[in-house]
């Protein structure tokens, strides 16, 4: 693996574990937050407690079984590791460096691939490398909850830019003012 392709790798990881990261915070923020409006919602003048109390129970089950908390700590560790990796990266040799990364790689996370098309083109347009705008609907929304989407605007204009340096000829210097001779 060239050096390239391994700071590629370390900011893609970095910025995935960052969306991973924000999106389960959130999760597990706004389940907690609706588990204690739902609670609070036996001082209220409902007669119907058995809606609520489903409501709750999946709620509880949902935090219970995915753990988005604890998740979310991981992949906040790990997005530690991948930024100090990236912040250590100029000082390191190209076998040390990959060495790191692949150690770095043994407690990945297990992020949601819905978030994988985003991060990679985040760390695309970071590296100023080619990349296709393909991100579907969901994807879109998914990154957005993340934190960190990737705007169509973004390769528009690097498309265009880019068309534009290749396609255009290069601009002449400005013609030198013709001094008028003095009449003989």
């Amino acid at each position: 693996m060239s050096r390239d392709d391994c700071n590629f790798a370390i900011y893609y990881s970095y910025t995935l574990e960052r969306m991973n990261y924000t999106l389960l915070t959130r999760i597990d923020k706004l389940i907690t937050l609706v588990l204690i409006v739902v609670g609070f919602s036996v001082f209220s003048s409902f007669n119907n407690y058995f809606v609520f109390g489903v409501f709750v129970s999946v709620l509880s089950v949902l935090q219970l079984v995915y753990h988005f908390g604890q998740e979310a700590g991981s992949s906040k560790e790990q997005m530690k590791q991948y930024k100090r990796l990236l912040a250590e990266s100029p000082s390191l040799s190209d076998p040390e460096l990959t060495d790191r990364f692949i150690k770095a790689q043994d407690t990945d996370n297990n992020p949601w691939r819905s978030l994988e098309n985003a991060a990679y083109l985040k760390a695309c347009l970071y590296f100023s490398l080619p990349a296709t705008y393909n991100l579907t609907f969901f994807q879109k929304c998914m990154s957005l909850l993340a934190g960190d989407s990737p705007r169509k605007k973004d390769f528009e204009e690097k498309q265009m830019s880019k068309f534009a340096n290749d396609h255009m000829p290069p601009k002449k210097p400005p013609a030198q003012p013709v001094k008028p001779q003095p009449k003989k």
